[in-house]
């Protein structure tokens, strides 16, 4: 019997609480049987990010409030040295047979799949593409908070405190580590 996996990739620079509800989402709307997140280690498109580590333990952080283990933090970019998400999946389909993968993406990422190597192909191997909306962007009747990493970075150097924006345990790592200062 196969198994549903949620496929969550990203910068999560920091994680925030649209990337929890993603993963919230994947596991109620979806019925995902585990989700695996999996921080960006380094860009296709070229976007600066903060330590791969930092961020790495951060999704780690947020990754325990599901106690029961069935959220993964992976470093497989890392490991096989891409950051194209259909050498990802590619990866996973031959390392780790007998998983449906799902690919959880938000719009923004959807609005520019034109620029993502082989994305024809990733719609091919993913069973299913599942696509999240944030703000005004609306899909499947639905959307997220419009929360960003790059809000709660912008907040951080103006002072304020981020906080209700990032799931437990986030800004004590950004305060103990002095990140996005």
């Amino acid at each position: 019997m196969s198994r549903d996996i949620g496929i969550f990739g990203g910068k999560f620079d920091p994680p925030h609480l649209g990337h929890k509800m993603t993963v919230d989402l994947a596991f109620e709307k979806y019925r995902m049987d585990e989700v695996w997140i999996i921080p960006s280690h380094g860009h296709p498109l070229g976007y600066e990010s903060s330590s791969f580590m930092h961020r790495v333990e951060m999704c780690r952080i947020m990754a325990g409030i599901w106690k029961n283990s069935t959220v993964k933090v992976l470093e497989t970019e890392k490991e096989i040295n891409s950051g194209f998400t259909i050498d990802i999946i590619r990866h996973f389909l031959n390392s780790r047979p007998g998983f449906d993968l799902h690919l959880f993406i938000g719009a923004d990422n959807w609005n520019i799949r034109e620029k993502w190597k082989e994305f024809d192909q990733l719609e091919q191997l993913c069973k299913k593409i599942i696509v999240t909306g944030r703000g005004n962007d609306t899909v499947d009747g639905f959307s997220l908070p419009d929360i960003s990493s790059t809000q709660i970075k912008e907040m951080i150097k103006k002072g304020l405190d981020p906080s209700p924006l990032l799931p437990d345990g986030i800004m004590e790592y950004i305060r103990k580590h002095s990140l996005y200062r």
